[in-house]
């Protein structure tokens, strides 16, 4: 392999490294949620029906990526026995390609449905604002 060709390589997995990371939203049976307080980075949504509770049955219902020109964060729902509640993160983020069939394409961003695990999202700012 030239030099020039390990240069390329090395700037290629140097941007790959730093354009951001994966993730999804919070399990409610293994962090802070389960006693009813977002996680570090999570707050709660401010327009959310009801506050987050401390419930063993709550369960994931969909995470949506809001959207104004870019990926301006991200809600996740919940549901338990007192009704549906959503957290959300205020981050930048990737908009899901249209190969991506966990995403509906939706007025004002996308929803999955699919799985807490499933509904992966790409943060692309980590840094505070």
């Amino acid at each position: 392999m030239n030099k020039f060709s390990s240069f390329v390589l090395g700037i290629t997995l140097f941007t790959f490294s730093v354009a951001g990371y994966s993730t999804h939203c919070p399990d409610p049976n293994t962090t802070s949620l389960k006693w009813g307080v977002p996680p570090s980075p999570w707050v709660e949504n401010p327009f959310s029906l009801n506050r987050p509770q401390g419930d063993e049955n709550t369960r994931f219902v969909k995470a949506n990526i809001l959207v104004a020109r870019y990926g301006q964060g991200v809600t996740c729902t919940y549901r338990n026995s007192v009704g549906d509640y959503s957290i959300w993160w205020q981050v930048l983020t990737k908009i899901p390609a249209r190969s991506d069939n966990s995403w509906i394409d939706t007025l004002g961003g996308y929803v999955c449905t699919e799985g807490l695990t499933q509904c992966q999202f790409y943060v692309a700012d980590t840094s505070e604002r």
